[in-house]
């Protein structure tokens, strides 16, 4: 499974996503960025043991600015955010989940 499109939908701070299996969902970029997976905001497991993020600061208005997106080999894509950060590397499987948790999540909390 692969992301075939990331693209940014007009007059919207959100991108639409679509992928080889048929999936297609909208992401706002503060979903994006909340869900940063590198080590710095989400922690990372070494040998069983579990690191939290120290010191992690709250994401500033820039934060949730998308500045660039470029793909890393044919698995993943890398955003830069206006603020700096830029560690993020978001797999295709990760973005898939993404999608499906955040759609199920839309669809159980609709009236």
């Amino acid at each position: 499974m692969n992301l075939t499109q990331f693209k940014r939908n007009a007059d919207s701070d959100s991108y639409h996503l679509k992928f080889s299996d048929g999936l297609e969902f909208d992401i706002t970029t503060k979903e994006l960025r909340d869900n940063c997976p590198c080590a710095g905001c989400k922690g990372e497991e070494v040998l069983l043991h579990k690191y939290e993020p120290s010191n992690k600061q709250p994401v500033s208005e820039q934060g949730y600015l998308l500045e660039k997106a470029e793909p890393v080999g044919s698995y993943a894509i890398k955003l830069a955010w206006k603020d700096g950060h830029d560690t993020g590397i978001y797999s295709w499987d990760f973005l898939h989940k993404l999608a499906s948790k955040i759609t199920k999540q839309n669809f159980t909390n609709e009236p």
